[in-house]
């Protein structure tokens, strides 16, 4: 069995150790060794990463109290190996891991929220409570937790025996009774874990609620802790400082500001709304004008180049809804697109656009569908465009004779 050092002294950086077993597994090898301070994934905590000699290692995990180490390859020797973690990584767990059981502890002590899921990972550390908090309640728990951290208490590791742990006030209870590791931190909290974790609250250095939403029946908190905080703040106070220049304001100035923009966008908005409403209006009286007249009704076709669809279905509605008895065959470029639209009044029964529309689609190579009073369909084949709105216009000709 493995000799466990990172229980030993969590602080463990280089060891020497000697390879005892040697699996390979796809296409990898997975080595053992005597001893370790290679924390293995377990317990909402990623595995360490690091080297064997020169050779890196890219996970560990825990198989049958055996601690395996993935390697590409094999070093020269199997003995008296100097082997090192990655300590960044393993110090950034142990700020996260220990500032959950903060964290944790502040939400029950406060509000009797239980933790009843944790994920840590390299970008994001996550808990689910099972109540739903305010805003403000969430800020009073942040605010806790800090000062948990900041009176920088000690952390231990407990081994109770069986009778011992029954008297301990746990804030969950651990799936087995025996040899179970505790986590105590000073009076405040006791919790079985695994996980490795700094000696005192003080080295979490921050505890930052990011955001919360809605889980299930409870809360999902996003938080970062120490190095991470720190970065967190970096990137924000960044965006928060370009913002302000930008907007030439102070930075607490700048919610107000953004609410005056944002009300005036929006009247922009609606002012452009109106003007595009009322140039389609004027561009369907034009076409009105322009269209040919078959027995009695008004045919109006035309291709478009690098327009936007939205637009041209609006000029279409416009000259139907505007008009009696109106075809409008439309064509429209963009890119490397070829599109049909095809429309008409209600009361032209004679005319069937969806059957029009599947015997000019052909023309383009496309696709598409619709009803008998409006269809629409796109293709790859931009060269036969106005062949298919020829071929559109001539079809409807046919059924109005």
């Amino acid at each position: 069995m493995t000799v466990k050092l990172y229980y030993k002294n969590t602080y463990i950086k280089e060891f020497n150790a000697n390879i005892i077993q040697i699996i390979e597994k796809n296409d990898k090898f997975n080595v053992e060794l005597n001893q370790t301070a290679f924390y293995p994934e377990g317990g909402g905590q990623p595995s360490d990463i690091g080297y064997i000699g020169d050779i890196q290692v890219s996970y560990v995990y825990e198989e049958k109290n055996k601690i395996y180490h993935v390697i590409d390859k094999l070093p020269s020797k199997l003995d008296n190996l100097k082997c090192r973690i990655n300590w960044e990584k393993r110090f950034d767990n142990m700020q996260q891991h220990l500032g959950q059981h903060i964290l944790s502890a502040a939400f029950e002590k406060l509000y009797d929220a239980n933790t009843i899921g944790f994920h840590l990972s390299s970008n994001s550390v996550t808990i689910d409570i099972d109540r739903v908090l305010s805003n403000e309640d969430i800020n009073k728990v942040e605010y806790f937790a800090n000062q948990i951290v900041f009176n920088d208490f000690p952390v231990k590791v407990l081994y109770p025996t069986e009778e011992e742990l029954a008297n301990l006030p746990l804030r969950k209870l651990p799936p087995v009774t025996d040899n179970v590791r505790i986590v105590k931190l000073d009076d405040l909290d006791y919790s079985p874990c695994c996980g490795t974790h700094p000696n005192r609250t003080g080295e979490v250095g921050l505890i930052k609620i990011k955001k919360f939403e809605k889980y299930k029946a409870g809360l999902r908190i996003d938080f970062a802790c120490g190095n991470r905080s720190l970065k967190d703040y970096l990137v924000k106070n960044d965006i928060v400082n370009k913002i302000s220049s930008e907007l030439s304001i102070k930075s607490d100035e700048i919610l107000d500001s953004l609410g005056r923009i944002n009300k005036e966008l929006l009247d922009i908005k609606k002012e452009n709304k109106y003007l595009k409403e009322q140039l389609i209006n004027y561009e369907a009286i034009d076409l009105i004008k322009d269209a040919k007249v078959l027995y009695n009704t008004k045919i109006v076709k035309k291709t478009f180049h690098n327009r936007n669809l939205n637009e041209i279905k609006q000029l279409a509605a416009t000259l139907i809804n505007n008009n009696d008895k109106v075809v409008s065959i439309f064509g429209i470029h963009n890119n490397d697109q070829a599109r049909l639209l095809f429309n008409r009044s209600k009361d032209l029964n004679q005319i069937n656009m969806k059957e029009i529309l599947n015997d000019c689609l052909t023309l383009i190579d496309g696709k598409g569908g619709g009803s008998p009073v409006s269809a629409q369909g796109g293709g790859k084949n931009i060269n036969n465009l106005d062949k298919a709105i020829a071929l559109a216009y001539k079809k409807i000709k046919e059924c109005l004779q």
